[in-house]
């Protein structure tokens, strides 16, 4: 991935549990498709196999931008962040640098806890997990200054309703709540005669709210398309598991069949005094036996490998839990 931009974001436990299994299976895929790509290399020499060394990394670039291949989440996420940036036009629109130090940890003006959980009929999920993310430099800076520029007008607006209405009594309490364990006496005060704006200004600040967009924003939508695109990919690997696992369970019988040939030509060989086609059937035998051995070892691991996946299809497109509502009972009368 060359130079890259860290991101660290506030998901949804459950949703980063999903994301980390789903790129542990690509991790493999893209693992077994250099293996297979490498043993295409086997007896070139100097020139010819650094020729094929580099398509291989041509390639294998080319499916990773492409989202055929993810050898890590990094990779998972990328093509969703390119289409959100795509959605708002920011893809290819040209965005001046930041200012220096303008950039500072924490939520963004504008955000209130309330953006960091999800409200739905089941009640609601808070985002308690935190995704580490590396994009590509040019996507991660683009991202970056894409929502800098975006909220700049807004969060300027945001501050001068703050500079006319202060904190809040709403703010001051929590921040007492947050900083002392409780309510003090000077929060109390304070918050007694803080000015208090009406309706139309609270709206005012809503409106204005729900126009900032934070890098986290298009992060947690990179990662809903990354899961909704999930089921596919799994489907996919479950096909080419599923068809390895019996390819290896064919070289196992086939095995399994010269082994017992050459047992059978060796006890063949040992009733006719001919000892030394028995050494050699017994050699066989032996060799045979081993690659049954390791045919039906790779054939377990493959199938263990493919009901893992189903599995993961079987989260990845299972409805939305909801919990039945407690039943009441009455005594009778």
């Amino acid at each position: 991935m060359g130079v890259t931009v860290q991101y660290t974001v506030a998901v949804a436990e459950e949703r980063l549990a999903l994301l980390d299994r789903v790129a542990k299976m690509a991790a493999r895929q893209e693992r077994d498709w250099l293996a297979e790509q490498r043993r295409e290399h086997l007896g070139l020499r100097a020139s010819k196999l650094a020729a094929a060394r580099r398509a291989t990394r041509e390639l294998l670039a080319s499916k990773r931008e492409s989202g055929e291949l993810a050898g890590s989440r990094d990779w998972l996420l990328v093509p969703g962040v390119r289409a959100q940036l795509a959605a708002r036009g920011w893809d290819q629109k040209k965005f001046r640098p930041i200012p220096a130090g303008a950039l500072a940890a924490g939520r963004r003006w504008g955000t209130d806890p309330g953006r960091y959980r999800e409200q739905h009929d089941e009640g609601e999920t808070r985002f308690l997990g935190r995704l580490g993310l590396r994009l590509p430099h040019d996507l991660g800076e683009r991202l970056q200054r894409a929502v800098y520029w975006h909220n700049a007008k807004i969060e300027e607006q945001l501050q001068q309703w703050a500079d006319r209405w202060g904190d809040g009594p709403e703010v001051i309490l929590q921040a007492s709540v947050r900083e002392h364990g409780g309510v003090t006496m000077l929060a109390a005060l304070g918050a007694a005669f803080a000015p208090t704006p009406g309706e139309g200004e609270l709206a005012e600040r809503s409106k204005l709210r729900k126009k900032v967009v934070t890098t986290g924003d298009l992060i947690r939508a990179a990662l809903d398309q990354a899961l909704a695109e999930a089921p596919r990919r799994a489907r996919l690997e479950f096909g080419r598991l599923t068809r390895a696992a019996q390819a290896a369970e064919a070289q196992t019988a086939h095995a399994e069949r010269r082994r017992d040939e050459a047992k059978q030509a060796q006890e063949q060989a040992e009733a006719a005094g001919k000892d030394e086609t028995a050494s050699k059937a017994a050699a066989e035998a032996a060799l045979w036996s081993n690659q049954a051995v390791m045919s039906r070892l790779e054939a377990k691991r493959l199938a263990e490998q493919a009901a893992d996946v189903a599995d993961l299809i079987e989260r990845l497109t299972a409805p939305p839990k909801t919990e039945e509502p407690e039943q009441l009972t009455f005594p009778e009368n």
